[in-house]
């Protein structure tokens, strides 16, 4: 892609430079250039980043914080679920985290005195070792209670649901008031930012594509954008016969593509001459569309069919030959030959 379009710069560049003036006007000699030859395909916008958020934990919608269409930063609460029982959940886990991190220090406590006494052989060793167990114990229920509190925590933290990324809200399941179970959807979002745009093509251009593995797409017109990498499926659909294409965009700012729009794809399957002059040089009278073509010391204006634009020129199908002279601003060129006809 690079390669080709770096051809185009440099043919465009030519023109430019090969610009010289007659008289008063500034022309330019009608060269054939070597440009791309594309194809196009109908693609369809979708986002990188798309998910559904849904429900962990069963409750019913206290809060509802966005909705279709608003922008949501990553991390935000979207959705709150009462919380009543899983809130009790909670209290239970950590009064018996308390009670049981009290009943380890109780037992730490008894063991250092048992040890000690049994250390100078005033206990039997079935107290020491009762001791030890207790102790074994109580430290086993504090890492159970501690457990079950993380567990309740993370339960709890279910009633708050967040986004997962930063986008845009696509649609809203709940309403206020609505009971959910886990799995339940909640809301579906977006990153208009990130987008690709997907198109299938005929296993019959598959092998040039695959080469020169070029491609833009056309939003608007004279305006496209060109991929950040290109994608070919390694397999043909077997209902269609067509080949998957994928196209990763750069990160987009104005928000001008969304998911589900339809866009042109150009692909690049060669190489084709064309004669190009710039758009400045056109004249549009009434239904005609002409340029002014240099004859011996003067300009004549000649009708022109034209075809697809690149840059600041367009391609001339018919109407003039390569080596002409055209005059580069067609308006100046109009008002030179008037007032050439009233002196």
């Amino acid at each position: 892609m690079q390669k080709l379009w770096h051809l185009l710069a440099s043919a465009l560049l030519s023109i430019a430079f090969s610009s010289a003036v007659a008289g008063e006007l500034a022309t330019v000699q009608v060269k054939l250039i070597g440009l791309p030859l594309e194809r196009l395909f109908d693609g369809k916008v979708q986002a990188v980043n798309q998910s559904t958020v849904s429900a962990e934990t069963a409750g019913r919608v206290s809060e509802v914080f966005f909705d279709v269409g608003d922008a949501v930063p990553a991390g935000e609460v979207i959705v709150r679920l009462v919380s009543i029982e899983q809130q009790q959940v909670y209290n239970q886990a950590a009064a018996a985290l308390n009670e049981a991190q009290v009943n380890l220090e109780v037992q730490k406590s008894e063991f250092e005195r048992i040890e000690k006494i049994y250390q100078r052989n005033l206990v039997a060793k079935t107290v020491y070792d009762r001791a030890l167990g207790n102790l074994n114990t109580a430290t086993a229920r504090v890492k159970s209670a501690s457990a079950a509190l993380k567990v309740a925590s993370e339960r709890l933290s279910y009633t708050l649901i967040r986004a997962p990324f930063g986008g845009t809200v696509l649609a809203r399941h709940v309403e206020v008031g609505e009971a959910v179970q886990p799995g339940k959807p909640i809301m579906t979002g977006f990153d208009p930012k990130m987008l690709r745009v997907e198109v299938e093509l005929p296993q019959s251009i598959l092998e040039k594509v695959a080469e020169l593995s070029a491609a833009r797409v056309v939003i608007a017109q004279d305006e496209s954008i060109e991929p950040l990498k290109i994608l070919l499926f390694p397999q043909a659909d077997p209902v269609t016969g067509t080949v998957h294409m994928r196209l990763q965009l750069p990160p987009q700012e104005d928000h001008r593509l969304y998911p589900g729009r339809f866009v042109k794809v150009a692909v690049v399957v060669g190489q084709k001459d064309r004669l190009l002059v710039p758009k400045t040089s056109i004249m549009y009278r009434s239904e005609v569309t002409g340029v002014y073509v240099q004859a011996g010391d003067g300009f004549v204006l000649r009708q022109v069919r034209l075809g697809n634009s690149f840059g600041d020129n367009v391609e001339v199908i018919s109407g003039i030959r390569e080596g002409e002279t055209v005059a580069i601003d067609a308006v100046t060129a109009g008002i030179e030959i008037a007032k050439a006809r009233n002196q």
